[in-house]
């Protein structure tokens, strides 16, 4: 056992990967402030420390694009929700957003060759993403107008997108499809650091709602409150006597009181717990992000919160990588996964020594040590 206050670098169990995962592991090279990442082995939930800045928010980037298998929408999402667009006004007056798509490559460099490369260690379902320059696009400014993309050009990066995945053939922005876009795609959501709305939270529990997934999700729910809540539902009119549309809120029905009470007044995290209960429903089968997990979670339920999370990820078949810069987050974290033998959490250290990013890991057997001796993993 180590001392308190020293740092415990210790590679993951020996055991195979876990082949059910859509990523057993995780490697990333040249995908925006990543040079290369290497994240040897990824649990049923992954949670992700470190400093702000260090990249942790850059690898759930990375997963997103990945698992849209390289779209551009989503390679324009992304770059939207990192301020890496701008809006400017077209000849026809009217609106439109434009990306940096040079923003996509490690120190926007798309000149040398190469690729971004985004997959599992064994290269098997790789994504690779490569810039085309105007000169080495494979056809002409006047080929027919079902060839030419259909928004606008990328003034600031003037490029276009080679995108190849695993053995599918690559797909070039503006020609034809040569394969089903969707057809290989895995659901991924995103959870954002800002709480949630009722109004998100309403929109979640609307398409679970009558579903076995509403019922999963009550009981998650239950886990984190001290009262029992028998049903919970968006409540109140959709348009007040002025006309003007507001939004409904979420009440539940809890056991022994006779009245609606309002979900987030049943203590710290319940609207958050929800939510995230909520989307794990919503992406069973695929990946759920989150980024800085710990917002809004009180520390005294840190650990019920994990074990939530932990038990509905394994239940409903999702893969789910989180952010967290919180000590509390990490002892939680770390009393769950080693309450819950079943299931399979990893905790990296996401650090940067000079130029280069380390995962550093934490095994299950390591983390609950790490916990009580105040081992520093942030």
């Amino acid at each position: 056992m180590e001392p308190p206050g020293r740092q415990v670098n210790a590679m993951p169990d020996a055991k195979p990967l876990d082949q059910s995962l859509h990523l057993p592991s995780l490697v990333i090279k040249n995908f925006r402030g990543i040079d290369e990442l290497t994240i040897p082995r990824l649990g049923r939930v992954t949670l992700l420390a470190g400093k702000n800045g260090v990249g942790k928010t850059t690898v759930l980037d990375a997963v997103r694009v990945w698992a849209d298998r390289g779209l551009n929408s989503v390679h324009d999402l992304v770059l939207h929700d990192r301020g890496d667009s701008f809006t400017t006004i077209g000849s026809d007056t009217e609106k439109k957003a434009i990306v940096d798509r040079k923003a996509l490559f490690k120190k926007r460099l798309i000149s040398s060759g190469e690729a971004i490369s985004i997959g599992p260690t064994d290269d098997s379902n790789t994504l690779q993403i490569r810039a085309l320059l105007p000169q080495a696009w494979p056809f002409s400014q006047n080929s027919p107008s079902d060839w030419q993309i259909s928004s606008p050009m990328d003034v600031l990066g003037n490029i276009r997108l080679e995108t190849h995945f695993g053995n599918l053939e690559p797909r070039i922005e503006g020609i034809p499809f040569v394969f089903d876009d969707g057809a290989n795609a895995i659901g991924c959501n995103l959870m954002g650091p800002n709480g949630p709305t009722d109004e998100v939270v309403e929109q979640h529990w609307s398409e679970v709602a009558l579903t076995s997934h509403e019922d999963k999700a009550l009981e998650a729910l239950n886990l984190i409150t001290d009262q029992e809540v028998e049903r919970v539902a968006a409540l109140g009119p959709p348009v007040a006597s002025s006309g003007i549309t507001q939004p409904r809120r979420m009440m539940a029905k809890v056991t022994g009181v006779d009245y609606q009470v309002p979900l987030r007044t049943l203590g710290d995290g319940a609207l958050r717990t929800y939510a995230v209960a909520l989307a794990l429903a919503k992406s069973s089968g695929g990946f759920l992000l989150i980024d800085e997990a710990e917002n809004g979670i009180h520390h005294s339920i840190q650990a019920k919160f994990w074990k939530m999370v932990l038990q509905t990820a394994q239940r409903n078949n999702v893969q789910v990588l989180a952010t967290t810069h919180s000590w509390d987050c990490v002892k939680g974290f770390a009393q769950a996964a080693n309450e819950l033998e079943d299931v399979e959490g990893m905790l990296y250290r996401i650090q940067r020594n000079t130029e280069r990013l380390r995962a550093v890991p934490y095994p299950e057997d390591q983390l609950l040590i790490a916990a009580k001796h105040g081992i520093e993993v942030r």
